[in-house]
């Protein structure tokens, strides 16, 4: 499958990441140039290449469905096993969040409850409590 382009991830991430409020709208292109540096032409990275607040950008894009993780066992020298960690693209899942329709707006808390009325906000001594 060809290389994720950086506007490719760059849309998969607004639609998911931001759209869910994990990061802002201007934190998106810098995370996605990111991760295709990580990346590179490769469809797999070591985690032991990352650094712990980069590894922490995958784990979010793993809960996303963008990337994945796999293990493996090696045996080295002296027939020690060593347990290697890496991440894959999920090339597929990250063109088709892209492509998906207009990305939903990402909204802040604070937005949010500006858009309810003062009248909501009121509480009266006297009202009685909601029937259940």
């Amino acid at each position: 499958m060809a290389s994720i382009t950086e506007a490719e991830l760059l849309r998969a991430i607004e639609r998911t990441l931001v759209a869910h409020g994990k990061i802002s709208q201007p934190e998106a292109r810098p995370i996605a140039r990111m991760i295709l540096g990580y990346f590179g032409a490769d469809d797999s990275v070591l985690d032991n290449k990352l650094s712990s607040e980069d590894r922490d950008r995958f784990y979010q894009l793993e809960e996303e469905g963008l990337l994945t993780s796999e293990e493996e066992d090696a045996t080295v020298s002296r027939g020690k096993t060593w347990r290697i960690h890496y991440w894959l693209l999920k090339k597929a899942r990250i063109r088709d969040v892209g492509q998906s329709g207009e990305a939903p707006p990402a909204q802040d808390a604070e937005s949010v409850y500006r858009s309810i009325g003062e009248a909501a906000w009121q509480r009266r001594a006297d009202a009685a409590p909601p029937k259940s």
